[in-house]
């Protein structure tokens, strides 16, 4: 493939993953899948990218390669799984991809995920004894946690004072694991906003009569809230941008090998890095590259 010229208008991946097991199905995908997707990316000049990178601007992946942010929803045991002597577990999508970047350090893992902490606290990724373990080892490692609420609610289905708990307590559970971590990252539960939509982003909640050792006030502010679906997301710099709507591509077949198709084909609609790392506020916003180009 030739070089690609810069191009900082261009549409940027956030790819959308569950579940991972042997087979491919509608919400898991296979280990072999898993391993052949990062190799395409990395053939095809996509580099890895934080959530927290893309939706600030501060980001800078090689001259004439694209940034792709991979997301994991829900905390699953097959996303990051330890055996029972604490140490990362080979049959998980993290070990995968550590594995891969061992071998490609130019696509280190970088890796968003969506925990769901649970009502106790210590759920996410279904090994009570290592949920913390395995939160901290994500942040060391490169990779970012973000809030998913405390238990998967449908947020537009239950009223704001459900809506306000489910996010405030999953943003607590998540904060106590990781002290003086900063969480900007929002994935909706099913892709619903609540009512207002703004409490997916800012809001607070007023935690008396509550019955646990909590803080008062519980206070949320994220900079990304991201859907489930359908199609690429904007560049961070062009005029509009809009970080608290942001459309994610479910990564399952043939959905995946499409948008890949699509911008070989159409290589002047994504996102190309000028090697430089820049920030949302400190360039002129840019005009959306049009359609038909």
């Amino acid at each position: 493939m030739p070089p690609l010229r810069p191009n900082l208008r261009g549409r940027i991946m956030i790819l959308e993953y569950h579940r991972f097991g042997p087979k491919d199905h509608r919400w898991v995908r296979a280990y072999s899948s898993f391993d052949h997707d990062l190799q395409t990316l990395e053939a095809q000049g996509y580099r890895p990218i934080t959530l927290r990178a893309y939706s600030s601007g501060h980001f800078a992946t090689p001259r004439g390669t694209t940034p792709v942010v991979i997301t994991f929803d829900d905390g699953s045991n097959n996303q990051v799984k330890f055996t029972p002597q604490g140490k990362l577990a080979p049959d998980c999508a993290m070990a995968h991809w550590l594995a891969f970047s061992r071998r490609h350090p130019d696509f280190p893992f970088r890796g968003v995920f969506f925990v769901n902490p649970g009502p106790g606290g210590d759920s996410a990724f279904a090994q009570p004894r290592w949920s913390t373990a395995k939160l901290r080892m994500i942040v060391r490692l490169g990779g970012e946690i973000g809030n998913h609420t405390l238990t998967h609610a449908n947020l537009g289905r239950v009223p704001r004072s459900a809506v306000e708990r489910e996010i405030a307590l999953g943003q607590y559970f998540i904060a106590r694991a990781l002290p003086g971590y900063k969480i900007v990252s929002f994935a909706l539960p099913y892709g619903v906003y609540p009512k207002p939509r703004s409490l997916a982003w800012r809001g607070d909640w007023a935690t008396s009569g509550f019955g646990r050792r909590l803080p008062a006030q519980i206070r949320w502010h994220y900079r990304s809230v991201v859907k489930v679906g359908a199609s690429p997301a904007p560049s961070p710099y062009v005029a509009g941008f809009r970080p608290h709507f942001l459309p994610r591509i479910q990564v399952f077949d043939p959905n995946i090998g499409r948008w890949l198709r699509y911008f070989q084909l159409h290589p002047g609609r994504r996102f190309v890095s000028d090697g430089q790392e820049h920030a949302v506020d400190s360039l002129p916003k840019l005009a959306p590259r049009s359609r038909r180009r």
